[in-house]
């Protein structure tokens, strides 16, 4: 049981004295009317008692809190009212994982002391630095774009100093997957019926393109968008194939439940990273690492080829227009005879808007702000734009020296995964394998809440395991030099 401070003896005290504050607050929160902020208020101080007793138990605590937001946002809306502009209820991920890291700063576990723990300090200071860039239109555009872009990167620090294999495992398999098969199902649910009447409710108010019709809009499940459903579904694909792969088989089950909800939310990038993570994970299990290539290559080929015969022999079926909407769009983009005149690749537009992200520094080299790729620019700048690639967005909002920032914690998370499988050939491993292959690492992108977090968490959490089997190649090093000495 790890602590955060020591209260021996009064931990059922203050957690009853919470409990009590809480219920009084939300009490007085519906006589005042002013119920978000004391949600807020009152689970926040939940997670940091939680935290006072079992830091680990907190953490799974309020990454729960980022799955399920928003959805409860929604709920709130649709019996409360209000919820419009800025919600208060955003920033508890964020302010828990402050509290955490400044507790443990305070005690020293925070410590500088690998290449990553660097490159992270120096782009979240880079971070802090373009909250202050006029070119995003106003200093609120840089503090609201901070709160979908630097504060997410305290999850990094969190993972770093609290997550042992142990604990990432538990964070991946008993938290990410359930949650997985839960919001696939919803996401199903959506997609053959419609959304819930709370949510049909928010629909009415807050459409947006990226939905798609609002006769038939895009699944969601307890997510704030449907990028961040899709995201988080094809973290959850990748880890139940890891975990197949490494001698699992009953994980097996869930695969055809992830596959139908990547197929139904209509999107083809979480189909196509999918495909990618589970690719480069088969590929990774070859025994030597220069026929990963080879492997890789023959893995693509099997898993395009054995999508798009299944989504063609399903679009033979009778099924409802929006399903069969949904399976056509995936089938065009992984087979050009299914394309009609004026479609395109998805993959191919987004590519150039990567591109165009890096071409930026030409005219904007110290970047055009750190809220300029998020909404925060369209409400409180004047009008912003994303690639909706985090490596062209890093350039982009970041300029010149946080994009080369961004860039080598990327970089580096790709050595450190590669480094770890080598060595360890582990369970755990593997996973971080497909997880960054799948997401590209991606860690940049906001409105992204619980797989922003996820992701960040576990690139926090690499760098310890890193750290640790560098740590005792240098132990067995020096005990071999020792024994070799003694020995003359």
């Amino acid at each position: 049981m790890q602590k955060v401070i020591g209260l021996p003896g009064r931990h059922a005290l203050l957690l009853t004295l919470l409990a009590i504050a809480g219920m009084l607050g939300i009490v007085s929160g519906i006589v005042t009317e002013t119920l978000r902020p004391v949600i807020m208020v009152t689970l926040l101080g939940v997670f940091i008692s939680m935290a006072v007793v079992n830091i680990r138990v907190a953490i799974i605590g309020v990454l729960l809190y980022l799955v399920v937001l928003g959805d409860l946002r929604r709920w709130l809306t649709a019996t409360l009212g209000g919820g419009g502009g800025a919600d208060v209820l955003l920033l508890l991920g964020g302010v828990f994982a402050l509290v955490i890291c400044g507790n443990a700063f305070a005690r020293q576990q925070i410590k500088f002391d690998t290449a990553m723990s660097k490159w992270v300090l120096a782009l979240m200071a880079v971070m802090v630095l373009q909250i202050f860039n006029p070119a995003q239109g106003s200093l609120m555009a840089g503090v609201v774009g901070a709160m979908f872009v630097l504060v997410p990167f305290m999850w990094y620090w969190v993972g770093r100093t609290y997550a042992d294999e142990a604990f990432l495992e538990t964070v991946l398999f008993r938290v990410v997957v359930p949650m997985g098969v839960l919001a696939a199902f919803y996401g199903i649910y959506h997609a053959l019926y419609g959304y819930l009447p709370h949510q049909q409710l928010w629909l009415e108010d807050n459409w947006f393109a990226g939905l798609g019709s609002p006769d038939n809009p895009a699944p969601i499940s307890f997510f704030s968008n449907n990028q961040e459903h899709g995201a988080f579904l094809t973290i959850a694909t990748v880890l139940t194939w890891a975990a197949f792969l490494k001698g699992r088989r009953t994980y097996a089950l869930l695969l055809p439940v992830f596959f139908t909800a990547l197929v139904l939310t209509g999107s083809r990038g979480p189909v196509v990273f999918s495909l990618l993570g589970m690719c480069t994970m088969w590929a990774a299990m070859g025994k030597d690492p220069r026929t990963w290539v080879i492997r890789g290559g023959v893995a693509v080929l099997i898993g395009v080829t054995g999508l798009v015969w299944t989504l063609n022999q399903t679009a033979a079926w009778e099924l409802d227009d929006s399903v069969q909407e949904r399976i056509g769009r995936q089938t065009q983009e992984l087979d050009v005879s299914q394309r009609q005149a004026g479609e395109y690749s998805s993959i191919a537009t987004h590519t150039r808007m990567m591109f165009r992200g890096y071409t930026s520094v030409v005219n904007y080299p110290l970047g055009r702000g750190i809220g300029f790729t998020t909404l925060a620019a369209g409400r409180y700048g004047t009008g912003g734009y994303s690639t909706e690639t985090e490596l062209g967005d890093s350039f982009l909002g970041l300029g010149i020296p946080g994009g080369i920032a961004y860039h080598a914690v990327i970089f580096l998370v790709v050595i450190y995964t590669v480094r770890l499988w080598l060595k360890t050939r582990s369970f755990i491993a593997l996973a971080l394998v497909g997880l960054f292959a799948s997401t590209m690492a991606g860690a940049v992108g906001g409105q992204l809440y619980a797989v922003s977090s996820i992701v960040i968490f576990c690139i926090g959490a690499l760098d310890r395991l890193h750290r640790d089997q560098v740590q005792k190649k240098d132990e067995d090093t020096a005990e071999i030099a020792e024994r070799a000495a003694v020995n003359r």
